[in-house]
């Protein structure tokens, strides 16, 4: 990585940097849109810095290999996310000088995902750096409490999808219909589907019991799911949304959620498959999904595994997902999500 000593770099050696890694934490798919192959190291100041969700952006003023002052884009993580870590409007006001690096767009020589930010006094922040403290409660003992996505290497969002070999011809017609660079749900602030708020990084969830129900908070999307333990059947006319209506019973000290009355929606908004355009995984309203929540006391990790099925879309049912948390006191924020466009502008 390039010494604070080399901060006076500009854009002439985008392409001689070193190598950044993939920001392998980005709330939508990194691959799709930026270039890890091509890194860039970008000197200029500040000229805003959108501080936002579920993407924010910085602007910086920079001179090119050519001597020309040009305006550079750069997304990152949202606002909760790279707040927690020190980056803030605070720290980036207009006409603060720095240098950033990470990877450049597929579509733009003027447009980035920045991973990390150099300052002149020397201090360097790391958008990936996690922002979690041991949690200060006592030892977990059920599934209550605040948690966070546990670090795995080789997780990705756009990695691919085995279930594309087994899509009915129904199934085949909404991939082929669905443009992921204009459809994708998170544009709309749509939290996607349930597999995708399990596996939203960098924000923390909460599990609560009332009574009767169990609620099921994340700071992704602003995302609160109630799972009533006192129903055992679906309303047959019941709203149908992207995260479906959901019904629990515990099986000892696992929750078992069973959902359904689910919109025709989106499980996977990018999938890469080597030699073919990216796509989607699509799903029908004949989705359901069933997650089973328990505590893995040794590990002090909670451990959730979804299971889902469709019949109009696929010809066979999906192998079980599985993920960890860990323990979090992090406290969850509102997400006040950002409607924007596929160049990550707001939406008019």
């Amino acid at each position: 990585m390039p010494s604070i000593r080399s901060f006076s770099m500009n854009v002439a050696a985008v392409f001689g940097a070193l190598l950044i890694p993939v920001a392998a934490q980005a709330h939508h798919s990194f691959a799709p849109h930026f270039d890890n192959k091509k890194p860039v190291s970008i000197s200029g100041k500040v000229t805003a810095f959108e501080a936002r969700n579920p993407h924010s952006y910085l602007h910086l003023k920079a001179v090119d290999e050519n001597g020309r002052t040009e305006e550079y884009v750069c997304e990152s993580h949202g606002y909760t996310q790279l707040g927690r870590i020190g980056i803030t409007p605070a720290v980036l006001k207009v006409g603060t000088e720095v240098r950033i690096e990470g990877s450049r767009s597929r579509n733009d020589a003027h447009r980035c995902f920045f991973t990390e930010i150099y300052f002149p006094d020397g201090r360097v922040l790391h958008v990936n750096e996690n922002p979690a403290r041991p949690a200060t409660q006592a030892v977990r003992s059920d599934i209550t409490g605040t948690w966070l996505l546990a670090p795995r290497v080789g997780r990705g969002t756009s990695d691919p999808q085995p279930m594309m070999a087994f899509l009915t011809a129904a199934g085949k017609t909404a991939v082929d219909h669905y443009d992921p660079f204009k459809d994708d749900p998170a544009f709309r602030c749509d939290p996607v589907a349930v597999r995708r708020v399990w596996g939203a990084p960098g924000t923390p969830l909460s599990i609560t019991r009332e009574k009767d129900r169990v609620i099921l908070r994340h700071e992704w999307m602003d995302v609160k799911r109630i799972v009533r333990l006192d129903q055992r059947e679906h309303p047959k006319n019941g709203v149908r949304t992207s995260l479906g209506h959901s019904i629990g019973h515990f099986e000892g000290d696992t929750l078992v959620i069973e959902t359904a009355n689910f919109s025709a929606g989106v499980l996977n908004q990018y999938v890469e498959q080597p030699g073919q355009p990216t796509r989607g995984l699509l799903h029908s309203a004949a989705l359901t999904s069933v997650e089973k929540v328990h505590l893995d006391a040794a590990k002090q990790q909670l451990v959730v595994e979804v299971t889902l099925k469709d019949p109009e879309f696929f010809t066979r049912d999906f192998e079980p997902w599985t993920t960890e948390y860990n323990p979090s006191d992090l406290k969850i924020e509102p997400f006040t999500c950002s409607p924007e466009g596929v160049d990550g502008t707001l939406k008019k």
